[in-house]
Formats: C-alpha cells, structure tokens, sequence
C-alpha cells in the first residue's frame, strides 16, 4: 500500500519544520564579552574539529564555536561545543576536571565554586586562567588574560542559555 500525497506533503513539511528550527538554534558566539569584542570566530564542523585537536580525539560534538575577543591587547577566547546527547555535557566537563586533577594536562590549580546554580571550574594555565562549565547541554571553556578573565565569565554567566 503506497502512502497518499497529503501523508507525504505532511512528511515533507514536518521534515522541513524541523530543519529550519534547528538551522535557527545553531551556536553562535556573542559580539562582546565583557569589555572585548568579537575580532573573528570558527563555527559548525569547522569549530568542532579545532576543539577536537585541543583535545587529541574527537568529543562527538553536533554543533560549536571557537571565538576570539580583544581589547586593548587584551585576549580572550571561548569554546563552545554542544555534545552529540545532552546526557554526554556533564560528564565531558567532569572528564576535563579530572584530567587536570590527575595532572594530565597543562593547567593546575583546579577549583570550582557555584555562581547562579552552576558549577565553574577554574584552573591556570599557558599564561592564562581557564573557566570551564556546562550551560543546558553545551560545554564551556574559556580561556582570558587575568585582567580580564572575571569580567569575562561574568558576562557569559549572565547570559541566558
């Protein structure tokens, strides 16, 4: 039995819906942080794999950004990437934690606090301090000069998922 052609323009709506839906929920980075503004970004696939090399094997992400902010020769960067499942976020920011307990990694001084119900990890590291967090099903990580790096996580904590 073949399917009628208002079963199929409904299938055909329905597939288009969604697709667009998605298109529009897309990451994107923010213009500014704090005082620095955006100067250039990677996104989609093209992101994911950046983040994928900063890792050394592929994190199953379906969606990301890599930003870079500045002002006054001040940098920061934010890296954003959003797991495969939404069940994966938690433990990949756990996993990170651990990797910079275990010394596995080039950060040290791992902490965490809660700032508005979230747990912000925070470590040093290449000259840098590294706030890392899990907002709804994306993955954090910044990465800011000190003078800037408070204002920085600040602002993204701000913002609304």
């Amino acid at each position: 039995m073949l399917p009628d052609v208002r079963t199929l323009v409904g299938l055909g709506v329905l597939v288009f819906s969604l697709s667009t839906y998605a298109q529009a929920a897309q990451l994107a980075p923010p213009q500014t942080v704090g005082a620095l503004q955006l100067v250039h970004a990677l996104r989609g696939k093209e992101a994911l794999q950046a983040i994928d090399r900063l890792h050394g094997k592929g994190l199953a992400g379906t969606d990301g950004y890599v930003a870079h902010y500045e002002r006054n020769g001040l940098v920061a960067m934010l890296y954003v990437s959003r797991p495969a499942r939404s069940s994966m976020t938690g433990a990949q920011v756990e996993k990170m934690a651990n990797g910079i307990r275990s010394g596995k990694t080039p950060f040290t001084h791992l902490k965490s606090s809660e700032r508005n119900g979230t747990t912000v990890y925070s470590a040093l590291g290449e000259g840098q301090i590294h706030y890392f967090y899990r907002r709804s099903a994306d993955v954090i990580w910044i990465a800011a000069d000190p003078p800037v790096a408070k204002e920085v996580l600040a602002s993204l904590l701000q913002r609304d998922p």
